[in-house]
């Protein structure tokens, strides 16, 4: 986090709300229960927002097949209420059971001042969010599902023939590397806005809520980027798949040692002209064999000036088998000898400072 203000106080979420809808059924399609090119139907309660004066909307009808792509990206592009709720109705049934999923998701990440209680963010006193969530939330899905962020780039689309809807996004094409998120707004939301670009191999998220106008909470997110952008730097620490320096113990292990390796680059955001020490730490340092090579191996702490930034998933290199039966006697003779050593070593000393 390079800069944060009033990051836990709560405040409507207005449309910030679909990227939790997106999440959700991203996730389905993870698991192989859904795919992009599964077609969802247009609810009751969604055809009821197409028609419905004030709102962000597809227009969708209950005659179209759409599929769940294109339902993000109506959500995405022109923020689309309707497609929203179809595909909480498709997943859950109806909202209520959709909203206990989007809650569930948001127990996972650790959002914990958040409260869901609908799949489009349309007004309700009950569905609260945070800064510092909404930022938890935003980096997950772009690190898992970047499709979200082809939705969220596209600058308009056509939602029917001959009608064209235009991102709410302003930021498009003129900030150099934004290319998403999502913006929202209600009368009791005010102006919000997740914002995110990349530049070279950094890339910043920023969360702006309940600003006075659209106009503001660009401005504002611009402000935030080019604070990340021109007054820090990036710092190269670990490549992907290469072995760090600490080796992780394999008591049982036919190599009692074992080489991890993250399987993503490492880098850190440092401010520039400030002395800066970055350290690593594995938070695990014993396990169990037998282990396959790609093997989870526990996390590795990054720290900067005495606090973890970043925890960091490990994997074992190669393959550990367990010790076979000599083995494990060969170690338990040599043990027993070292102890023998380092007892007689002791006896020795003792009876010398004897004679001193």
């Amino acid at each position: 986090v390079l800069y944060a203000k009033n990051v836990l106080a709560r405040h409507y979420p207005a449309s910030i709300v679909k990227l939790m809808t997106s999440l959700v059924a991203l996730e389905l399609v993870k698991q192989g229960k859904l795919t992009l090119n599964t077609i969802v139907p247009v609810s009751q309660a969604a055809y009821q927002v197409a028609r419905t004066p004030g709102l962000s909307v597809a227009y969708l009808d209950q005659s179209e097949r759409i599929t769940l792509s294109k339902m993000l990206e109506y959500m995405f592009v022109v923020s689309a209420d309707d497609a929203a709720v179809a595909v909480g109705d498709f997943i859950g049934g109806d909202e209520t059971a959709f909203a206990h999923m989007m809650n569930q998701e948001a127990r996972k990440l650790h959002m914990n001042g958040t409260h869901y209680v609908n799949a489009s963010g349309l007004q309700d006193p009950n569905e609260y969010s945070n800064a510092h969530d909404i930022a938890l939330l935003s980096q997950y899905l772009i690190k898992n599902f970047p499709i979200v962020l082809k939705y969220a780039s596209e600058p308009g689309m056509y939602t029917h023939p001959g009608q064209y809807g235009y991102s709410y996004d302003k930021l498009l094409g003129q900030y150099n590397g934004l290319d998403g998120l999502k913006t929202g707004s209600t009368d009791q939301a005010g102006y919000c806005f997740v914002g995110t670009a990349k530049r070279g191999h950094t890339r910043l998220i920023s969360v702006v809520l309940d600003t006075s106008s659209f106009n503001n909470v660009f401005q504002d997110t611009v402000t935030l980027l080019d604070f990340g952008f021109l007054q820090h730097h990036a710092y190269n620490l670990q490549s992907q798949g290469v072995p760090i320096a600490q080796n992780v113990s394999v008591p049982n292990g036919s190599a009692t040692t074992l080489a991890v390796a993250p399987n993503q680059n490492v880098s850190v955001q440092l401010p520039n002209g400030v002395s800066s020490k970055v350290t690593t730490a594995l938070s695990d340092t014993s396990v169990k064999a037998p282990i396959k090579q790609g093997q989870a191996l526990g996390v590795e702490n990054v720290i900067v000036n005495g606090h973890v930034v970043e925890q960091i998933p490990v994997y074992a290199v190669t393959d550990d088998p367990q010790a076979g039966f000599v083995e494990k006697i060969w170690r338990s003779i040599m043990s027993s000898l070292h102890s023998g050593a380092r007892s007689l070593v002791h006896a020795m000393t003792d009876k010398i400072h004897k004679y001193i």
